[in-house]
């Protein structure tokens, strides 16, 4: 395996809106040089804009790569250098730092553990730091009052390696104002929980489109669903999908882009009107397309003359693993909602089969699970070259429906 791999967390805010990327590289995390490989991947390989699109990058650094003068390498508006926390805090640190902090460049402290001997170490560095990433499982006695104490001294706290929603929640009523970790990822399950109206009506519509019903019968039933059909039509005229030419009925839609492609628009537009509610929802949506977009491109790595339901499959494989959180709700549940196959459903939760193995692969990917991914390419007789492609031509599409979302 090469340094080429480039993985890349959510940060977001308080409502769950994205905010940055905690960006990581594969292969280089106990080496000495592992700065500089990120650096070099995002300048030359990859390109900086193709892994962040519009937003920032958190990128970790040691003291001698501050001391080095390579944070030029990158333009200053886009990322954030986050010190380690083994860091040596001498006079020549001070120094760069106050140096590189008024020509605009931003730091931060990564995954801080919040504690006496932490804070007197570090506060000679708080003047020329914009972020504290605080570990919340190493500072479980972090105070609201804590939390505003920083905030007095310029700090903007990021709680990080948050793994649970009761844990975001206390971060949250302590003042915290940016959370990274897998809670992102997890569902909250709410009891007594019911689908909207909307959404029983969305997935009323995509059972019909599973059960190939006549194109009269589809149309009425859309038809009779105004503001879903509204929605749908709107979301479909979107620059997203790229249509030349806008669609202004329902059959229009399904003569343009079939009942297959429909599907899939249906689904993300669950997942992507969702984001107009309380709850903002757009991280989940990336994560959606970032899974999708993977599944399908592994299964044509693998079998390059996949049949167009073997496509549909891993698509639908990749959108129903997180399905279950848009509706905050038990998952098998949803899945009782869309009727799906004893075969899907074993790939969600066993990791069963052939499609269960790609979402294992997905997962592998997500987290940068290096032993995970040789393992499944020594399998299929793939190279880490043909690999790589993938993983940054998912990551641009994402960007791409970041753009779009706003």
């Amino acid at each position: 395996m090469g340094n080429s791999y480039i993985g890349r967390q959510p940060i977001v805010n308080e409502r769950g809106a994205l905010f940055a990327y905690d960006l990581f590289s594969s292969g280089c995390s106990k080496s000495t040089y592992a700065t500089e490989v990120l650096v070099n991947n995002l300048q030359s390989i990859f390109g900086i804009d193709r892994i962040l699109g519009k937003r920032v990058g958190f990128i970790r650094a040691d003291e001698r790569f501050i001391v080095a003068e390579l944070q030029e390498l990158l333009p200053k508006e886009r990322v954030v250098y986050a010190l380690l926390e083994d860091i040596a805090v001498d006079e020549d640190l001070q120094q760069r730092l106050a140096q590189l902090s008024a020509k605009g460049y931003r730091f931060a402290l990564n995954d801080f553990a919040f504690t006496p001997e932490n804070i007197e170490k570090f506060t000679p560095l708080f003047p020329y730091l914009s972020y504290l990433k605080i570990d919340i499982p190493r500072s479980g006695r972090i105070k609201r009052d804590d939390v505003e104490n920083l905030k007095k001294r310029g700090l903007t706290v990021i709680g990080s390696k948050i793994d649970s929603h009761d844990i975001h929640t206390e971060c949250l009523a302590k003042g915290f104002s940016y959370f990274q970790g897998f809670f992102i990822s997890k569902p909250k399950v709410l009891e007594n929980t019911s689908f909207s109206l909307d959404q029983e009506s969305v997935m009323q519509l995509w059972n019909l489109l599973q059960r190939d019903v006549g194109i009269d019968e589809l149309v009425n039933a859309f038809e009779f669903n105004h503001m879903v059909s509204l929605k749908l039509i709107r979301f479909i005229n979107t620059a997203v999908f790229s249509l030349r030419n806008p669609v202004s009925s329902i059959r229009h839609v399904l003569t343009l882009m079939g009942r297959e492609p429909l599907s899939r628009w249906i689904m993300l537009l669950m997942f992507s009107e969702a984001q107009a509610s309380e709850r903002n929802t757009v991280p989940l949506l990336l994560m959606v397309i970032n899974r999708t977009e993977l599944m399908t491109k592994l299964l044509e790595l693998i079998v390059p003359k996949a049949t167009k339901e073997q496509q549909a499959t891993a698509y639908f494989v990749g959108m129903l693993s997180l399905i279950h959180l848009l509706f905050n709700i038990p998952h098998r549940e949803v899945l009782r909602k869309l009727n799906v196959t004893a075969e899907i459903e074993r790939a969600l939760f066993e990791g069963d089969g052939f499609y269960g193995e790609l979402l294992t692969m997905v997962r592998s990917i997500e987290i940068l699970d290096i032993e995970a991914i040789e393992h499944f390419l020594r399998k299929h007789g793939l190279s880490a070259e043909r690999l790589e492609p993938i993983i940054a031509v998912t990551m641009e599409k994402v960007n791409q429906f970041d753009a779009q979302m706003g």
